[in-house]
């Protein structure tokens, strides 16, 4: 009887912590589940850069990049190119004491580059993409109490002197108040994800429109699925089952658009870089529910295919 009313217990606290919104974008699934939308990807990235201007053409999350030999070596949080040619790697890293993450920044800096080079006398490296590697961290892990630790190549011998290979390191510090008024707000509102925050000291355009996709992303049918297995198999399986659902759902919707467009399984197939066996299984479920997709229906008659 004392193990039901532990694990009651502990079920009613988990009930009450979901009930009270404490998911914030500090939160590694939660950070996933919002960074995944290009606007607010933008605003983030706008802000850490102060960079008003800054147009986005491709953002991914959970990006895995291969190494040298084919094999997977690591899982982006946040991943995005813009406008001109640079691409981002933005991590929210909650446990900064556990490993040394100025040499992990290191070790992803190359690995980024890796795919983008081509073997023998067709590697052109002037061509490699300026490459941002960015650190979200609780904890102020060089003790300066700056919110902000930006870090490029510069000559010892020559002072001002830049390198420029096109790498920057951005190491972000949520418990310091010093720096851009903006950086600090952005960051508080990470750290405690509401526009009540009375941490957050200028509540720029970005921000409140990061607030809105947070809102909406809070509705939405993914984050209820990750919030429920989360509740069902604890925290970290939970967000694990939850979000490849989600992410799923969103490959089984992408299918169904392209049928709607009268696209065939083969060129689906090649057009997402996907198993053509795959494609078809998902089209032989979607299309007793053509032309509408109802998705949950598809969703429910894909389960079998995608497990």
């Amino acid at each position: 009887m004392e193990k039901v009313s532990l694990a009651q217990g502990r079920e009613e606290k988990m009930k009450d912590f979901f009930e009270e919104n404490h998911f914030n974008l500090s939160d590694f699934a939660f950070f996933l589940s919002v960074m995944k939308d290009k606007r607010a990807h933008r605003d983030v990235l706008s802000i850490i850069l102060n960079e008003e201007d800054l147009e986005l053409v491709e953002v991914k999350v959970e990006q895995v990049v291969l190494n040298s030999l084919g094999k997977r070596a690591i899982r982006l949080d946040a991943w995005a190119m813009d406008t001109k040619n640079r691409q981002f790697s933005t991590e929210m890293q909650n446990d900064s004491r556990s490993d040394d993450v100025k040499k992990r920044s290191r070790f992803y800096q190359g690995l980024l580059d890796t795919p983008l080079l081509k073997s023998g006398k067709q590697t052109k490296y002037k061509n490699l993409p300026s490459t941002v590697i960015i650190f979200i961290t609780q904890e102020d892990i060089f003790g300066k109490d700056l919110a902000c630790y930006t870090f490029t190549e510069q000559c010892e011998e020559v002072p001002g002197l830049p390198l420029g290979d096109g790498t920057k390191k951005i190491f972000l510090n949520m418990k310091s108040k010093n720096g851009r008024p903006e950086l600090v707000s952005l960051l508080q509102y990470m750290k405690h994800t509401t526009m009540e925050n009375p941490e957050i000291i200028i509540k720029d355009s970005r921000i409140v429109e990061l607030s809105e996709v947070v809102e909406e992303v809070k509705q939405s049918e993914e984050w209820e699925t990750i919030r429920m297995n989360i509740l069902e198999y604890g925290i970290e399986k939970g967000i694990e089952k939850g979000i490849e659902k989600g992410r799923q759902r969103l490959f089984i919707e992408l299918v169904c658009k392209k049928l709607s467009k009268g696209k065939a399984p083969e060129v689906i197939a090649e057009e997402l870089e996907e198993d053509l066996v795959k494609i078809r299984n998902i089209c032989e479920a979607a299309l007793p529910y053509a032309p509408e997709y109802d998705l949950d229906k598809v969703c429910d008659a894909c389960r079998n295919h995608l497990n």
